[in-house]
């Protein structure tokens, strides 16, 4: 069934349309032959069957007498008529009482059906039809006829004469059929047929000018228009692809020598760059490198002419500490496929290299891995010597208890005398531009005329813009006196806030090492004082949230460095996240057996990971920050029985330190 519906989906539309035309034919022949056959076989059986009962009733009055009296001879004579009609099978006469006075054919029994209840009309067994019909005398039954009948001979002629029929109607009518399809089909196929041709042409030759021709208004006279007005499209798109292509190849030639040039710039920068630059692929070849690395690892030049990465790696690996480890790691980098990494290399001879990988991509697809290489020896010896001054101011700021405050202090001095150097710079430029000088021009003229003075005020040209001129010049030299008297008050000022910042940072200096017994809030509000320069500089908002506690006795000093630290820390982060509103908030209260000094900023934040590392020495998010601040501050509160907290709800969110002392340092 499917090799049969698999040929007939495959044969041409023609033959398609010619087939359905035949088969539609042949079912509506078919069927139309068989109802009039329907009808025709019981309008032939009802007539069969009348016909058979008027015979009975015709027989059974000719019985009668016979049937009276006995007369088997009569009777037979009577039924020997049936044996002309071929349909007749047998004919029988029997008695009221049951009695057979004759029966024509004796290999029919008509016992049983005696004995049955028909005693008149019919009865039908398939082909067989028994009729029954009393025989009466004088209005009284005497006895009864059956005649049995056979309708298949007739139902046989008559199944023979239509299928006769039907074979000759059917083979007219499908060759009447044939002809007129083979020449009607043509109106739908020759429209479907040069379209196809139009498409095969397009297809083959891809001339997207050539259009098709619309017989019809019909269905393939709608997709010929659909098929032409897409034509129409794909040949715009195809000029404006054509077009674009030009541009294309026009714009790839550019950028083949834009890229050239560039390459020549780029292989000048690789190997002008202080970095070594070894490129690899997954394929272990070396796909570049820069004679910076080549020298960096004193790779002899047989070796890089044979580009191959295991015997470089190989090589390398003997000038480090661990060749072992040297091997794991880049089997690792192969195995990640050349994920971003950054490790430290120690060499035998005491250099120290530092590397910096990233995948190389094509097409979206790592392909490879570039190695940065960059010797970081002197930067070490450089870092180990910082380390030993680091290590040595945070043992004396732990100690004395005052670097913070000390670095503070001098940030802040810093500050101030920025503002000092901006008033005298004023005030000299004030000096120098200032049109007393003009006066003594004007004194001179004066005394040049001082014979006729008035006569020269009064006709003298010059003489005449004196006055004039000594009005302006009053009020300008006013002018200036006023600017010079407020900048040299401004001096005055800014040089009384660094005395009492020195005076300030000599009396915690006197008192280091101390416990003494003081207010929370004076010391927040010292360590504010020397953090004012510079918040006021930076545009910083202090908002205050001090309760009523009584004085707790500390190390003063230890305290003012941690506040100190944790103020500047908060100016920084405002800073660093660049808005305007810029707010610091110190916050003093009482806790369960601690006094609380939180300091809150809405500056840049601190990310998740870098809150349990906040406090260790040497950490640090900013550029100029040394990292030991808020290590020797953890390590000052819990000298004093306290601690130092942070919290930051991430990047962008702010942050709050908050220094918990203990009630038990209270007097």
């Amino acid at each position: 069934m499917n090799s049969f519906s698999f040929r007939l989906r495959n044969l041409p539309i023609r033959r398609k349309l010619v087939l359905v035309i035949l088969l539609t034919c042949a079912t509506v022949l078919v069927l139309a032959l068989a109802a009039v056959f329907a009808v025709q076989w019981f309008t032939v059986k009802t007539q069969f069957i009348g016909d058979l009962s008027s015979l009975g009733r015709i027989v059974a009055h000719n019985c009668a007498a016979a049937a009276a009296f006995n007369d088997r001879e009569a009777a037979a004579q009577t039924l020997s008529g049936m044996e002309s009609r071929p349909e007749i099978e047998g004919a029988c006469l029997v008695l009221s009482n049951g009695q057979h006075v004759t029966q024509v054919d004796r290999h029919h029994d008509y016992s049983d059906a005696a004995e049955e209840s028909l005693v008149q009309g019919y009865r039908i067994d398939g082909d067989h039809i028994l009729f029954a019909s009393s025989v009466e005398l004088d209005g009284l039954r005497i006895g009864t006829l059956y005649l049995r009948a056979d309708f298949g001979p007739t139902r046989a002629r008559l199944l023979t004469l239509y299928a006769r029929i039907l074979a000759v109607v059917l083979v007219a009518s499908l060759l009447v059929a044939f002809a007129l399809a083979s020449r009607l089909q043509r109106f739908i196929t020759a429209p479907v047929l040069h379209l196809a041709m139009v498409v095969a042409e397009v297809g083959q030759k891809g001339d997207y000018r050539r259009r098709a021709t619309k017989e019809a208004n019909d269905e393939v006279g709608r997709l010929t228009d659909a098929f032409n007005a897409m034509l129409s499209q794909i040949q715009s798109r195809d000029q404006a692809l054509q077009t674009a292509q030009s541009q294309l190849e026009q714009r790839v030639q550019e950028r083949t020598h834009e890229l050239a040039s560039s390459l020549s710039v780029l292989n000048a920068t690789l190997d002008s760059t202080a970095d070594g630059i070894f490129a690899v692929g997954f394929d272990g070849k070396v796909a570049s490198y820069n004679s910076k690395f080549a020298a960096m690892w004193n790779l002899p030049a047989e070796m890089l002419a044979r580009r191959d990465s295991a015997e470089m790696v190989q090589f390398a690996s003997l000038q480090v500490t661990d060749p072992a480890k040297c091997h794991r790691r880049i089997e690792e980098l192969f195995l990640n496929r050349g994920a971003e990494a950054f490790d430290v290399i120690e060499l035998k001879d005491g250099r120290t290299f530092e590397r910096y990988v990233q995948p190389q991509r094509i097409g979206g697809e790592n392909v490879g891995m570039v190695m940065n290489f960059r010797d970081i020896t002197q930067r070490k010896l450089a870092e180990a010597s910082l380390e030993a001054v680091h290590k040595q101011l945070l043992e004396t700021s732990r100690q004395a208890g005052m670097a913070e405050v000390a670095t503070s202090v001098l940030h802040n001095v810093g500050n101030v005398l920025n503002s000092v150097n901006i008033s005298a710079g004023l005030v000299f430029d004030h000096v120098s531009r200032s049109k007393a000088t003009t006066l003594g021009r004007v004194v001179a003229l004066l005394q040049e005329h001082a014979s006729d003075l008035a006569g020269f005020v009064t006709n003298h040209p010059q003489g005449r813009n004196v006055p004039a001129f000594l009005r302006q010049l009053d009020t300008r030299l006013t002018t200036e006196r006023e600017s010079i008297q407020h900048e040299v008050t401004l001096l005055r000022d800014n040089i009384e806030h660094i005395k009492e910042i020195v005076s300030m940072q000599q009396e915690y200096a006197k008192v280091s090492g101390v416990t003494e017994l003081l207010q929370v809030a004076d010391l927040v509000e010292d360590s504010l004082r020397m953090n004012a320069a510079a918040l006021v500089r930076h545009g910083v908002t202090v908002e205050r949230e001090f309760q009523e506690l009584p004085a707790i006795s500390v190390e003063k000093h230890k305290v003012l460095q941690i506040l100190v630290n944790l103020i500047r820390n908060a100016k920084y982060a405002c800073d660093e996240r660049g808005h305007d509103d810029k707010r610091i908030k110190v916050r003093v209260c009482n806790g369960k057996e601690r006094v609380k000094i939180a300091v809150s900023d809405n500056g840049i934040g601190i990310p998740p990971e870098n809150l349990t590392r906040i406090f260790n020495h040497g950490f640090t998010t900013r550029k100029t920050g040394h990292g030991f601040g808020l290590h020797s501050g953890a390590l000052a509160a819990t000298e004093m029985g306290g601690v130092l907290r942070v919290h930051s709800e991430g990047p962008g969110c702010g942050a709050t330190f908050t220094l918990e002392l203990p009630h038990s340092l209270a007097s």
